[in-house]
């Protein structure tokens, strides 16, 4: 059983999603602590700003026992009671495999078209690979998914244009400040969410731009390809202080300032913007208190972009036809996988008997009786193995429900072996 536990902005508030924001090194701990499980094969953690999802695959145990066995994972993880349970979708066979080609096809994206999911599932993928968390099935699974989410790009021509958190953080700017050119811009975080910043920004034509970063390096390097200043991070206040926007975008567990840790740094502007584009967040919203600022983190962008969501609805129908085309392509393949041993057990089990009875008839009747037998047993063979292969795919929803086709292959091969 292919399988999905998770929540989104369209499920949960940044307040809910910010506790179970995994990094790199948590992601890798709780899927190796996982598969761990007996009934867990197969793990992939995809953990962004709008969403945290757990992929996996699970053999011999139903739906609802695998997403039990995950969930008490992730509340061990996030240190949270059931009460958050409302807020995770779970989704098994097709249902599972179709959401994830939406999502790596934006539909389920907070702004429709947006390409940097692609990289980040690709991230996942690669991290899972690397802690030896995933196998055959997820690595077709994932493999088909990026498949499917170039073909819906290149059919659509849904990623063309502003189509992203990071511009509509951009275009908020534009609207609260009449100068943007003009304005000194601080950048908190050189990842790829704060270059597109930068990228957006520069094509708007501000030229006040600085960036910090944990890495002092790659501040250097997102600042010189966009005409900007890199800052020491152990100096970002001394940035703040001459900031009108503040951008921020970093991986952190608790906020970076709030309003009593920033007030003294502050040099007086009228109007200064803050837009925390991280989750958890970086910017504790207690700093809306102090005059003159205003703030915004990812869940307020979704104004901005409704715009553009409009002129993209009559693409997603095309999207949807080609995603599920692709889900039928990977269902095929898997149900096949699955069922093929089972098949083959029955197919083996009942000639042997057959064989075997016919062995002992051979000893006490004519040559006549013999071959009415082998006819007649043919038959009857042909009639079992067909009534239980169709079974078998009804009662497992035609190899959806793998504890259903264990049981059979645990029987037959019992039955094999006698």
């Amino acid at each position: 059983m292919i399988g999905i536990i998770g929540l989104s902005h369209k499920s949960a508030p940044v307040h809910i999603r910010e506790k179970f924001a995994f990094d790199k090194t948590e992601s890798a701990r709780l899927a190796k602590l996982i598969c761990q499980n007996k009934y867990i094969r197969e793990i992939v953690i995809l953990s962004t700003c709008n969403r945290t999802e757990i992929y996996f695959k699970a053999d011999e145990c139903c739906s609802s026992g695998a997403f039990n066995i995950i969930i008490s994972y992730l509340h061990r993880q996030a240190e949270v009671g059931d009460e958050m349970n409302k807020h995770f979708y779970r989704l098994a066979a097709d249902k599972a495999i179709t959401h994830l080609f939406r999502v790596i096809s934006s539909l389920e994206s907070m702004v429709l078209g947006e390409y940097q999911i692609v990289s980040q599932i690709k991230e996942a993928f690669k991290n899972a690979e690397e802690n030896g968390t995933v196998g055959k099935v997820l690595t077709r699974l994932f493999h088909k998914a990026l498949e499917t989410g170039k073909l819906v790009r290149s059919n659509t021509q849904m990623s063309t244009g502003a189509f992203s958190v990071s511009y509509a953080a951009v275009e908020k700017c534009n609207d609260q400040f009449r100068n943007l050119k003009d304005k000194n811009i601080l950048l908190i975080g050189a990842g790829e969410t704060g270059e597109l910043v930068i990228k957006n920004l520069f094509k708007k034509g501000c030229k006040n731009i600085t960036v910090t970063n944990r890495t002092a390096a790659k501040a250097e390097e997102l600042a010189r390809r966009y005409s900007g200043q890199a800052l020491p991070y152990s100096q970002m206040m001394a940035g703040v202080h001459d900031a009108e926007i503040i951008v921020s975008s970093i991986a952190t567990k608790e906020p970076i300032f709030n309003a009593t840790t920033i007030k003294p740094h502050l040099n007086g502007h009228p109007k200064v913007m803050m837009i925390d584009l991280g989750v958890p967040r970086n910017i504790h919203p207690d700093v809306t208190e102090l005059s003159g600022i205003s703030l915004i983190n990812v869940d307020d962008l979704e104004e901005v972009v409704a715009g553009n969501q409009e002129k993209k609805q009559a693409l997603v129908s095309v999207a949807e036809d080609i995603i599920s085309e692709k889900v039928t392509e990977f269902s095929d393949w898997l149900n096949s996988r699955n069922l093929s041993p089972a098949i083959q057990q029955i197919i083996s089990s009942i000639s042997t008997v057959n064989s075997n009875e016919l062995e002992v008839f051979k000893k006490f009747h004519s040559e006549e009786d013999i071959q009415h037998m082998e006819k007649y047993g043919k038959h009857i063979t042909e009639k079992l193995i067909n009534s239980m292969i169709k079974n078998l795919k009804t009662i497992s929803d035609n190899g959806r429900q793998t504890e259903f086709i264990k049981v059979v292959n645990d029987l037959f091969s019992q039955t094999n072996e006698q």
